[in-house]
């Protein structure tokens, strides 16, 4: 049985939202204080900004200076990690001995403020923290959460949302260096030694402050990472290239705004917000990128009127009303034109498309 049978689902969502704005609205302060316990505890701590100095600082801390043997562990490796000072090996090679590494490079998907605690979720290296003498962990600044009960609330939601069960498969918490126990025989005789794995944390920005100065677009923070803006987002069904959550995050950025991406993808179906468990605004977070864009002002606001007119846009189903409002809106891009085009499917919203199920039964 799941967890949304115990308990009112309205109620876990808002609890992971509360506990999401709680952190983001206060992060200067919580971050210094995640710092700090997490030296305490011997861990050593790093601040990047952007991947290029993530990429020096580490080339500066490694154990070598050439060949160092890594382990990577990464959503996405940067390119700067692939020159000759490493030399990659597999975590599978790692795992069953066929190979030792010098560091192990992961990556955190939580941080507990209160108490100094470093979260992994269903990470493949899970076997291999206890294999390495050093562990560098990458954690994205805005992927923290106050207090344990936060981190319960969102780890059910995600996990939840992800595979329809109340719990991740395998939650690493590290609340301190791991020992290594090597067979030795020291001055006293005794034949057990143990070496503590230095621990190396960077503290990743990536654009977090940017995004955290604007008011409206800081909410974007409060992503959980469960993927189900992408599920339903027909755009991403066809290109692959953005999920909404990317989109949006992507755009509270001038440069990216310059590449028309956002004009190009955001249809305002409202999807992705009504799937949001931690009730990120979409909507209205692609509205006010888009009056940030250099779209005339008149475009833009015919555009979203016309998108905020949900019901309308849902009764769309006609081919003849289909075609002429495809040719209408997206003559001149031709991606989603021919997307639409050739879309059998009710058109836009998902509620809507429940809603005609439900009659029908």
């Amino acid at each position: 049985m799941e967890f949304i049978d115990f308990y009112d689902s309205d109620y876990i969502r808002t609890c992971a939202a509360g506990a999401r704005h709680s952190y983001i609205e206060d992060m200067e302060n919580k971050l210094s204080y995640f710092e700090k316990r997490l030296q305490s505890k011997n861990f050593k701590v790093y601040w990047a900004a952007t991947e290029n100095d993530l990429v020096e600082m580490v080339k500066e801390i490694l154990p070598s200076k050439t060949r160092n043997k890594v382990c990577f562990d990464l959503e996405t490796i940067p390119q700067g990690f692939k020159d000759s000072r490493f030399s990659p090996i597999s975590i599978a090679q790692l795992e069953n001995g066929a190979q030792t590494a010098n560091v192990l490079f992961t990556q955190a998907d939580f941080g507990v403020v209160d108490t100094g605690t470093l979260v992994f979720v269903n990470r493949k290296s899970k076997n291999c923290f206890q294999r390495v003498e050093k562990i560098y962990v990458l954690l994205d600044i805005s992927k923290l959460v106050n207090k344990p009960s936060d981190l319960e609330v969102i780890l059910y939601l995600r996990s939840y949302c992800q595979s329809q069960k109340y719990l991740p498969q395998d939650v690493k918490l590290m609340n301190a260096p791991h020992l290594i126990l090597s067979e030795r025989i020291n001055s006293n005789g005794d034949k057990i030694t143990a070496t503590e794995v230095e621990v190396t944390v960077f503290l990743y920005d990536n654009g977090v402050t940017t995004i955290l100065q604007d008011n409206e677009l800081r909410s974007s923070l409060y992503c959980i990472d469960c993927g189900r803006c992408k599920t339903v987002c027909p755009v991403y069904q066809y290109d692959k290239e953005y999920t909404p959550i990317d989109l949006v995050r992507a755009n509270c950025f001038e440069h990216h705004r310059q590449t028309g991406d956002l004009e190009k993808r955001a249809l305002l179906c409202g999807n992705c917000e009504q799937v949001c468990p931690v009730q990120i605004p979409f909507t209205k977070l692609i509205i006010k990128e888009l009056g940030l864009s250099k779209l005339p002002k008149k475009g833009i606001l015919s555009m979203t009127n016309t998108f905020e007119k949900r019901k309308k846009l849902n009764k769309m189903s006609g081919s003849f009303y289909r075609r002429f409002f495809v040719r209408k809106i997206y003559g001149k891009n031709r991606m989603l034109f021919n997307y639409f085009k050739y879309q059998k499917e009710p058109f836009y919203n998902i509620l809507r498309s429940q809603q005609i199920k439900d009659d029908e039964q």
